[in-house]
């Protein structure tokens, strides 16, 4: 994702999660229902720091659209999974033109197991979302056109339980002059890959990438054909996903060797290239905790959600991913936070039980 460029960047790249923007979440969450309070949270087997609801999942009924409803809207401000010492932000990389995100990465910081934790939502997961026109469903990229970032932010909250607490945008175009502004990036580049990148210049009129291996300096317009190249690759969205949170480890280490004075001076320069509500003396600050915290020596984990085995591709109007949300929600809060707040139904019907047992989202009798 391409605009993790710019906001890793932007946060001084000091770490890769900071900045972003304070926006009140209260003007777009749905309203609470079908939850059950069992969080004693004075327990002591329960960490003070994760304060959340419980869960049970809610069967819904025997067709597509029912299911990923009654998941997404079993919603209440209460039942996302929240820590003290978890901060989640969601980067969004946008195609201007389409208006779609074509990257999408949830970042957390987890201040207690000194990680961070790079997960990509993969673009054409099938999803329940509020548009603009009302509720449907749809390709998750295509959220953001049909609803704005609220809405966007609500989709992946709904579907994985857990609160976002920042978000940052960032288009392509600007996604170039923010890696040029840091003097290019330093990527491992197969053979395949470079000269998928010099056939998709050739077509842009833009410079040929010279050499590929472990460390290859990128400009801007190479990075971003980097990051969104897919079709080199048999198993398409997933190598790209890889290489862009490749880029973002590029990105982390990049601003190791950086003072907090030389990261002040790059967030001033790219802050205008990025869509947040934080100001340029916020983005300093967020820099400062993270030099002074060490954030920037944390351990870096990736994955890609949802998982292989919550996941099934589905050719029906489009290509798309069925997925499995409550138990993927269950995968990724237990990775970020080392617990989980929903408990799977026993006679749970999943999304991929109706398109392996019926037709067009229709479970068999």
């Amino acid at each position: 994702m391409i605009l993790i460029i710019v906001f890793l960047a932007a946060i001084a790249v000091g770490l890769v999660l900071l900045f972003v923007l304070d926006f009140d979440k209260d003007t777009f969450r749905p309203t609470a229902e079908g939850f059950q309070d069992t969080l004693d949270i004075d327990e002591p087997d329960i960490a003070g720091e994760i304060q959340v609801d419980m869960l049970e999942e809610l069967r819904g009924s025997d067709d597509l659209y029912s299911v990923l409803e009654s998941w997404a809207t079993n919603t209440s401000e209460h039942a996302l999974m929240q820590s003290r010492d978890v901060i989640n932000f969601l980067i969004v990389g946008i195609d201007a033109a389409a208006q779609n995100t074509d990257a999408l990465i949830l970042v957390s910081l987890n201040q207690t197991d000194h990680t961070v934790y790079l997960s990509s939502i993969m673009r054409d997961s099938y999803t329940y979302m509020d548009s603009f026109w009302g509720p449907e469903t749809g390709k998750i990229n295509a959220t953001y056109k049909n609803g704005g970032i609220d809405r966007l932010v609500e989709t992946v909250e709904n579907n994985y339980k857990i609160r976002i607490d920042h978000y940052m945008t960032v288009e392509f175009k600007m996604f170039i002059k923010a890696v040029d502004t840091l003097g290019g990036v330093i990527l491992p580049v197969e053979e395949y890959e470079m000269d998928e990148i010099n056939r998709i210049a050739d077509n842009e009129n833009q410079e040929h990438l010279e050499e590929y291996g472990d460390a290859v300096l990128l400009d801007g317009t190479q990075a971003l054909i980097y990051c969104r190249i897919r079709k080199c690759n048999a198993d398409g969205d997933l190598s790209r996903t890889r290489r862009q949170r490749a880029f973002i480890s590029a990105l982390i280490d990049k601003s190791k060797s950086m003072t907090l004075a030389e990261a002040a001076q790059l967030i001033g320069t790219l802050h205008e290239y990025v869509r947040t509500d934080c100001s340029v003396t916020d983005l300093v600050e967020l820099a400062a905790n993270a030099f002074s915290d060490d954030w920037i020596h944390y351990t870096v984990e990736q994955a890609t959600y949802p998982l292989e085995e919550n996941r099934i591709d589905y050719n029906g109007y489009s290509w798309v991913w069925i997925v499995d949300y409550p138990a993927d929600a269950v995968a990724l809060q237990t990775m970020i936070y080392g617990s989980t707040n929903i408990t799977l139904s026993e006679d749970r019907v999943t999304a991929i039980d109706l398109i392996l047992e019926g037709s067009n989202g229709k479970a068999h009798p």
